[in-house]
């Protein structure tokens, strides 16, 4: 009961605060005509140019981190490896043995379990547990 009673009385007051600001003079203008004049002024204009330049850096990261485009570098050096190359004795996934068994991941050779995943040899999850490529001495940093 008491929550909407005081919106409303807020919703008023701000209103009653608008209406002086346009219609009360302050001597030969009104307090809106004022603040008008003021931010017309050079000063007024240099004020607001550092004050978004200073701020448009911050708006922009934080539109980055709520729209998940936000990534962070790694801290630490990490060598790359060459793209894995299949063998050509890989069998495409999906392909049966004879009698119509299908291969088992010990069957799967091991470059097709590494690098990145191609329309070819698609790497499917729990085919092949892969070796973590950091030693534990860098991720602890």
């Amino acid at each position: 009961m008491l929550g909407p009673l005081r919106t409303l009385i807020s919703v008023l007051f701000v209103g009653a605060l608008v209406w002086c600001s346009f219609t009360i003079k302050l001597g030969d203008r009104t307090f809106a005509e004022h603040a008008d004049r003021i931010s017309q002024t050079r000063e007024a204009r240099d004020l607001i140019a550092g004050t978004r330049a200073r701020i448009q850096p911050i708006l922009e990261e934080v539109k980055h981190r709520l729209l998940g485009e936000y990534v962070e570098a790694p801290t630490f050096a990490v060598e790359a490896s060459p793209p894995a190359t299949p063998s050509p004795t890989a069998r495409p996934v999906g392909a049966r043995l004879a009698g119509g068994a299908s291969p088992r991941s010990a069957d799967i050779p091991a470059a097709t379990t590494r690098g990145p995943s191609t329309a070819e040899s698609p790497r499917l999850p729990g085919t092949r547990r892969r070796e973590p490529s950091l030693p534990a001495a860098h991720i602890a940093r």
